[in-house]
């Protein structure tokens, strides 16, 4: 899938480190899912993409490794809802709001919720307020997701 897109999209590679590709090779290989396939194909892709000011693939490997379905569905959700235009100008999301989706789109049970929103604060991929009412995505959070969802340089 990566070295389809990065043919069609007559894209410059560089060279990436060899415990990147090792990484890439030996988790990616695990992926059943064709939704998940694809975001392992595009961060591969973004992360031999010459132009690409990211460099930091090794880390986002180990995340997109160890998330569930849900947890990256959520983080895209929170992505789309408080990601406005710049890093400063993530809002605050109603955390019920949230709940309520994943409960409806992900099928998830409120302990799966309680779970998955304990292992995202815990990778500093979300941000709770102080009133816990409220989320946001982190800025791991959303560099995750703008590296698995979007081919860098590539407008969506």
């Amino acid at each position: 899938m990566a070295r389809k897109f990065l043919v069609e999209h007559q894209i410059s590679v560089r060279k990436i480190p060899l415990k990147t590709i090792h990484a890439f090779i030996t988790d990616s290989a695990l992926e059943s899912l064709k939704i998940q396939q694809q975001r392992w194909a595009i961060l591969f892709a973004n992360a031999v993409t010459f132009n690409n000011p990211c460099q930091q693939h090794l880390t986002l490997v180990k995340i997109l490794r160890d998330a569930s379905l849900e947890e990256v569905e959520i983080l895209h959700y929170l992505k789309k809802h408080s990601f406005i235009e710049f890093e400063t100008s993530r809002i605050w999301v109603p955390v019920l709001g949230m709940e309520q989706w994943a409960i409806r789109e992900l099928d998830c049970s409120g302990i799966d919720i309680e779970i998955i929103l304990e292992n995202l604060l815990m990778k500093r991929l979300i941000e709770i307020s102080p009133s816990q009412e409220e989320m946001r995505i982190a800025p791991l959070g959303m560099h995750f997701i703008m590296e698995c969802e979007v081919p860098y340089g590539v407008k969506k």
